[in-house]
């Protein structure tokens, strides 16, 4: 199993962004706190405390400086792309998907900016 451990300003939307990524469940869901968990998949997200929560401008300023991307394996990236279109998210556009050796790629970034990838084993 692969964890991702993140900070939300926006912890709410954020957590509902990842459910429908990656088609999963809450569990151990506090005020604070959620696992969202599906197969080989958990982000575990806590919500950042007020004093250091900031702003996030909608859509998100994507952060592509990140020195760190998660990468998450979907059914089908496309599946992925339409369940969060309606979010501040984004799963990019399939012209933008590569394919190297059994494996076919997307990138894309969560409801804060911060750059996620999402892999189908072909």
């Amino acid at each position: 199993m692969t964890s991702v451990v993140l900070w939300a300003d926006n912890f709410d939307e954020t957590a509902e962004f990842y459910r429908l990524l990656l088609n999963a469940t809450f569990e151990n869901k506090s005020d604070d706190f959620v696992a969202i968990v599906r197969g080989a998949n958990e982000v575990l997200l806590h919500r950042v405390s007020a004093e250091w929560a900031s702003v996030i401008s909608v859509p998100p300023v994507v952060r592509d400086e990140n020195p760190i991307k998660p990468c998450f394996e979907v059914a089908s990236i496309d599946e992925a792309r339409t369940a969060v279109a309606h979010t501040n998210g984004q799963v990019f556009a399939s012209d933008r998907e590569q394919t190297h050796g059994s494996k076919t790629y997307c990138d894309g970034f969560d409801t804060e900016g911060n750059v996620i990838q999402l892999f189908v084993l072909g």
